[in-house]
């Protein structure tokens, strides 16, 4: 905590990360569309495939993450999975590896265990596991306590090669993960359990596939198949599942060009795009940052920065860069650190807008601050 500025911690994140993910700033339209989106997921059975285009520097990353901490509420109906897209992928089973490692095993074993009490018959006779009776296998040995048969379990799960025929054997499965198909059959399977209804309200499986923009930088055949393996996974589940894939890059219409015909068929009408800042919306945005980040309102919005140092650097950024919360984090980090070092820690009066002007002067900022995906 850092009291003597009234900020509960630091408030200039410029790494995404889940427990920063908490918070939001500025960009109204976009709240409301998320929030907006994730009504209708929990509303209506149906499946969705949304996509999410942002600028570089938008704070792509943190929207996603944003939105599983919100599927993550009390009484939520979405079970949210964040993973992001392999930079060298090789085929559909990366793809599959990046998303089953995310899954909430624990939550699948109880669902396994609700599921099984509905039904009179072996578990892996169930239709559910019609394609792949080895996930019940490996999700009972992952809940078997024996840790060996349970990091055995989760790598059979997630198609890691070397396992031996013996390895197999210790958690009751005959067969390996090998081919799109295989993984697909799996991923299906895990999704049906993960929805499987035990009450009254409906549950969803979101799988956010993050930085799908890397499927442009593949050979033709492997983007064929992996684009073609997620059309055939999101076939298999006209209802209960929510698929988002995010792109980031600095022209919107390049989405159309990575993405397959049947991708684009099954695709919302309506995506999420994250474009630049004007200079207003910069400074709603660092108002709410730090309104977040209060230990108590004192009435002085901008502090530990005067308002004439924030519409400084806010000018400063615009007359050389586009506007982004990135670069907004990284000039606003830089600022208050070096005034604290230069100062003293402990200092309590307000940033200065030309005390802003000196220190945004420093060249060692324009080495940090490049236009890359996040």
């Amino acid at each position: 905590m850092y009291k003597h500025l009234n900020l509960r911690a630091w408030p200039f994140q410029i790494v995404p990360d889940s427990e920063f993910a908490a918070t939001w700033a500025g960009r109204r339209q976009t709240k409301k569309q998320l929030e907006r989106l994730l009504w209708k997921m929990q509303f209506a059975p149906k499946s969705g495939l949304h996509l999410l285009w942002a600028n570089f520097g938008m704070g792509k990353t943190h929207t996603l993450l944003h939105l599983q901490h919100l599927c993550r509420q009390p009484q939520g109906r979405v079970i949210p999975v964040y993973a992001v897209m392999p930079k060298r992928c090789r085929g559909f089973l990366e793809v599959y590896r990046a998303i089953v490692s995310e899954l909430p095993f624990a939550f699948l074993g109880e669902q396994l265990v609700r599921l099984g009490s509905t039904w009179s018959g072996i578990l892996t006779l169930h239709p559910t596991f019609s394609r792949s009776p080895g996930v019940v296998s490996a999700i009972l040995a992952m809940r078997s306590g024996d840790a060996e048969k349970a990091t055995t379990a989760r790598q059979w799960l997630i198609a890691q090669p070397g396992l031996t025929a013996r390895h197999l054997r210790s958690v009751g499965v005959t067969y390996r993960i090998r081919t799109p198909e295989d993984a697909i059959a799996v991923l299906s399977a895990l999704t049906r359990l993960a929805t499987f209804q035990s009450g009254a309200l409906p549950t969803k499986l979101l799988v956010m596939l993050d930085e799908y923009q890397h499927i442009g930088e593949l050979r033709k055949r492997v983007r064929s198949e992996v684009n073609a393996g997620l059309h055939s996974y999101y076939n298999e589940h006209p209802k209960g599942l929510e698929v988002i894939l995010s792109f980031s890059f600095g022209r919107e219409d390049n989405v159309a060009y990575l993405l397959s015909d049947e991708l684009k068929s099954r695709s919302e009408p309506q995506s999420i795009s994250l474009d630049v800042l004007s200079e207003a919306e910069a400074i709603e945005f660092i108002k709410d940052l730090l309104a977040e980040f209060r230990v108590q309102d004192d009435g002085r919005w901008a502090y530990p920065f005067s308002p004439e140092a924030i519409e400084t650097l806010v000018e400063h950024i615009a007359k050389r860069k586009a506007l982004t919360p990135r670069r907004l984090m990284l000039y606003g980090n830089h600022v208050l650190l070096e005034s604290l070092m230069a100062a003293g820690p402990e200092r309590t009066n307000e940033i200065a807008a030309q005390e802003v002007i000196e220190l945004l002067a420093d060249p060692r900022l324009g080495a940090m601050d490049v236009d890359a995906p996040e």
